[in-house]
């Protein structure tokens, strides 16, 4: 026995098309649940990673002793966010305050958006209320999951980058340590 079509009038689509049905993907009801950080978590736990779940922020901190990048405060450290912004339809990565402007914010943003051009799929984004540059990696998940290689893949992309970049931040900014 066959189940009764849905009626998708009420959405403002015509529910036929000739003798068929024709309905998008978008007018379909979803059943699918979004991302979450507790996957993240548990990719995390999987690969022996330490990290820490902020349930007050929503995100997840992943610290990276790193060989030639160095934070603001002038450490070898840098500490990776993971959120799921977007009601958990896009994994975000992020390094906040990754470099400072320096005295000519616009040539330091370009100098290390040039740097990161070697690393595919991060970006460096411009924070005017905290005056910095943060690194970012993300991607949408939509109403699928994040493999653990998609997960390990951007944490290390970002990192990466901060390596990358540390060399062109020191060049923009004198005042940078090196």
């Amino acid at each position: 026995m066959e189940e009764p079509a849905q009626d998708f009038t009420g959405r403002g689509v015509s529910p036929t098309w000739g003798d068929g049905f024709l309905a998008t993907e978008c007018d379909m009801p979803c059943e699918k649940t979004p991302f979450r950080l507790s996957s993240c978590a548990e990719i995390l736990s999987t690969e022996r990673v330490r990290h820490h779940v902020d349930v007050e922020h929503n995100v997840i901190r992943v610290v990276f002793v790193t060989r030639h990048y160095r934070n603001l405060r002038g450490e070898k450290l840098a500490i990776a966010q993971i959120a799921a912004p977007d009601d958990g339809r896009r994994c975000r990565i992020t390094i906040e305050r990754a470099f400072a402007p320096g005295p000519d914010a616009a040539a330091t943003c370009l100098a290390l958006c040039q740097a990161a051009c070697d690393t595919p799929l991060v970006g460096i984004e411009f924070d005017a209320d905290c005056e910095n540059l943060r690194l970012v990696a993300e991607t949408v998940v939509e109403d699928g999951g994040l493999t653990r290689r998609q997960l390990l893949s951007m944490v290390n992309s970002v990192v990466e980058a901060a390596e990358a970049c540390q060399a062109a931040a020191v060049r923009a900014d004198g005042s940078a340590a090196s």
